[in-house]
């Protein structure tokens, strides 16, 4: 599992130790501030968890010295597949540790970045978005539109809602579309609504990157248009017929590629400004397929690692950093975590604990390395 392989490449600590020995985790919470690189935070709340196959649930916890240091002794009980580790909340959002089984642990991933929280309207900016517009099932005169974001929130603060009305990011929808299916990403489902022709996201959106994807269903055979609302280095079409079509948007069609096995036409635009028009058409009668089980979630893991080695290239780099520090690195070492994640049919939650925390860790990584480079911190 490429989250085992993460974890054990970066984890600082001696070897895994026998249950029931004692164990040490120690670390510190920081904040970034402008200017001024990571500032520690005292007196936070952490909490020591644990998560395993036969229970999860807290151990202990303390408050952060002046320093913004905790320091954790415990011991490993129960099931040996079970792990450890730290979490702290700031302005209601919580941040994590990497989920750990050493002996002793301290600092490196143990160390938590937290960041103040704001409902003003911070500019969420589009990295790129993917349309994937699939062949209609057999016998079926709809056919399934997937799309994929890549959101970015280029300050030092996390943008939460205003109000239980309020919104972090919205996009708009085609005509007539009022019900999404939310899809993978880094946003929960319940984070997800519609409302007047748009979707909207409520979860709070701290700096870096984040991912969402949501799909619905347009008439097999009617042409539809969507919106570029924002401004976005790169929008790309796929569409699942040799006859299909995407205009506008300066969109040009670039080579065709496969998903799955499936052969789809794919259009592409750079640097497209905002309020631009997109108009997708299908021909009467296009061929129809059977759609398998789990295809829009393996479409959605594909494309969003795709979109991420198209966009984080872009964003230019000053100098060289060492690997474990650098943005393009770890954006596609996310990408590569969540398509081995989507790859088992049926998690445990000891694996589905693993893949969140790891990703937790591998996403507050990036978060630093992108304010690094943009001189935020």
């Amino acid at each position: 599992m490429v989250a085992a392989l993460l974890l054990g490449a970066v984890a600082v600590g001696v070897p895994l130790g026998a249950q029931g020995g004692a164990r040490s985790i120690a670390g510190r919470v920081t904040r970034p501030v402008a200017g001024a690189g990571e500032s520690p935070v005292g007196g936070a709340w952490v909490v020591l968890h644990r998560v395993g196959p036969d229970s999860a649930g807290p151990l202990d916890s303390l408050r952060t010295g002046a320093d913004g240091r905790y320091a954790f002794r415990y011991r490993a009980f129960g099931d040996t597949n079970a792990v450890y580790f730290v979490s702290t909340n700031r302005g209601g959002v919580n941040y994590f540790t990497s989920p750990v089984r050493e002996v002793a642990v301290r600092d490196g991933i143990a160390e938590i970045l937290v960041y103040d929280t704001t409902s003003v309207a911070i500019p969420i900016a589009v990295r790129g978005r993917h349309l994937i517009v699939t062949a209609a099932d057999t016998g079926s005169d709809r056919r399934r539109v997937i799309e994929a974001y890549e959101l970015s929130n280029d300050t030092t603060v996390t943008r939460v809602a205003a109000g239980p009305e309020g919104f972090t990011f919205e996009a708009p929808l085609p005509a007539g579309v009022s019900v999404v299916a939310p899809g993978q990403g880094d946003i929960s489902e319940d984070a997800i609504r519609v409302v007047d022709g748009r979707v909207r996201v409520t979860a709070p959106l701290s700096p870096g990157v984040r991912q969402f994807s949501f799909s619905y269903d347009v008439p097999a055979d009617a042409p539809f248009t969507v919106l570029v609302a924002n401004p976005t280095p790169v929008v790309e079409v796929l569409v699942e017929d040799a006859r299909g079509e995407a205009v506008g948007a300066g969109l040009a069609a670039s080579d065709p590629v496969e998903v799955e096995g499936r052969p789809f036409r794919r259009f592409l635009a750079e640097d497209v400004p905002a309020a631009q028009t997109i108009r997708i058409t299908m021909p009467v009668g296009a061929a129809s397929r059977s759609r398998r089980v789990g295809l829009v979630v393996a479409f959605v893991a594909a494309f969003l690692a795709m979109g991420l080695a198209l966009w984080v290239p872009r964003l230019g780099r000053t100098t060289r950093r060492r690997r474990e520090d650098d943005p393009e690195a770890l954006a596609l070492a996310v990408a590569a975590l969540d398509a081995e994640f989507e790859r088992i049919a049926a998690p445990s939650e000891e694996q589905r604990a693993t893949h969140y925390l790891e990703r937790a860790r591998l996403k507050g990584r990036l978060t630093a390395a992108l304010a690094k480079r943009n001189g935020l911190a």
